[in-house]
């Protein structure tokens, strides 16, 4: 009898599973999700920490970009100008190229309030009233041949003889003014031409250069009033002409005698909301009048030194010995901080002078700082012991030496 014998198949070799067992999903998925919570708290507080000290540092260094570029002209005001009993309130005229400059048809945005037709001032201030930015005029000369004014006769349309023609140079921007009455002046402009030579002494008669061409008038100086005391001012190959204001949010200049080759208002600051300027006077309020020692701070609206009265020449000219500058700057960034609804501007002086700016809720979480300095102006101490005003005795005893 056979047996049979029966093969079995091997059974397959047990296997571990692949991959993770849905516990274990539930559980890394729970560590990855509080892990990426507490990186996004982190992160986000972090980035909140970053705009505040940055919003408050970009604001502090945008108001001392914009307050030295401001300071760098100002400080000039009256360069050039301080001598002549008569150069304060004349009517500048100005051309360029064969267009007339000054007086101007119109004035750029932000600098409408001024007259088109200047007067010659060291410095003027239009107030925008309450918290509205104020606007800022300022004159400086930069010639070679000093502050005094240089007995001139006017030859032809071009050609002028000089007492003497020492420090001018060839391109030189020419101030000619009545010496004798407050009427109009002319810039005009020395020839190219015109030399010097070591050794020999410097020529009276200084060319012009061809009328309607660069700075000279259509008919050069030839067309001012006859028979006038007129002399010269050397205002040197980049005399100052300028206007600060703000627009937009941004603190702009514009060159009026266009030196600068540009027709339009420039920016020199981003992120500046405000503009405000007080006038440290010497009247006498409070202290000694005409000793160049400030007795007061004055808004620019004030009797006497309102722009008119001071682009007319008037005694409030030569009382400003200083002048007082706010700018609010405003962070380009948010921060997670709200900032004050209000601001105040000149917060240490009377109440009358200070200025208050409302921020609005919506904008308060952007850093706004107030830079605040003083700028003497030190061409208006020079100017109170100008020969003619000490001849008139209007410095204070001992002012002038």
């Amino acid at each position: 009898m056979r047996h049979r014998h029966r093969h079995r198949q091997p059974l397959p070799p047990r296997t571990v599973p692949n991959g993770f067992s849905i516990v274990e999903l539930m559980l890394g998925l729970t560590i990855g999700l509080l892990a990426s919570v507490v990186i996004a708290q982190v992160f986000i507080q972090s980035e909140a920490h970053r705009r505040t000290t940055s919003g408050a540092a970009d604001a502090h260094q945008g108001g001392t970009i914009a307050s030295w570029r401001m300071m760098r002209d100002l400080r000039m005001a009256g360069a050039g100008l301080q001598h002549g009993p008569t150069l304060w309130g004349c009517g500048l005229e100005a051309w360029f190229d064969g267009s007339r400059l000054l007086p101007a048809a119109a004035w750029p945005a932000p600098f409408e309030a001024f007259p088109v037709a200047l007067p010659l001032a060291p410095i003027v201030v239009i107030d925008g009233g309450g918290a509205a930015p104020d606007a800022i005029l300022v004159m400086a000369a930069r010639g070679g041949a000093g502050p005094a004014p240089t007995p001139a006769s006017i030859v032809d349309d071009t050609r002028i003889d000089l007492a003497t023609s020492v420090g001018l140079g060839a391109g030189n921007l020419l101030l000619m003014a009545d010496m004798a009455a407050i009427a109009p002046c002319r810039i005009g402009q020395v020839a190219a031409g015109f030399a010097t030579v070591p050794g020999v002494p410097a020529p009276r008669a200084v060319p012009t250069g061809v009328p309607g061409s660069g700075y000279n008038a259509p008919g050069g100086f030839s067309t001012l009033a006859p028979d006038r005391d007129y002399a010269v001012i050397d205002l040197g190959g980049t005399p100052s002409i300028a206007m600060y204001g703000v627009v937009g949010g941004t603190l702009v200049q514009y060159d009026v005698l266009r030196t600068s080759g540009l027709a339009v208002p420039t920016v020199q600051a981003e992120n500046v909301e405000n503009l405000q300027v007080l006038y440290g006077v010497d009247d006498g309020t409070g202290g000694v009048a005409n000793d160049n020692v400030v007795d007061r701070w004055v808004v620019p609206g004030t009797a006497g030194f309102d722009a008119a009265s001071m682009l007319a020449g008037g005694a409030g000219v030569l009382q400003v010995k200083s002048i007082r500058l706010a700018l609010v700057m405003r962070a380009s960034e948010p921060s997670s901080v709200e900032g004050p609804a209000e601001l105040v501007m000149f917060g240490d002086l009377a109440t009358p002078l200070q200025v208050r700016v409302t921020v609005p809720t919506a904008e308060r979480r952007f850093a706004r700082q107030v830079v605040d300095l003083v700028i003497p102006l030190r061409n208006q101490w020079i100017a109170l012991c100008a020969e003619e005003r000490r001849a008139a005795g209007l410095p204070a005893p001992g002012t002038c030496g």
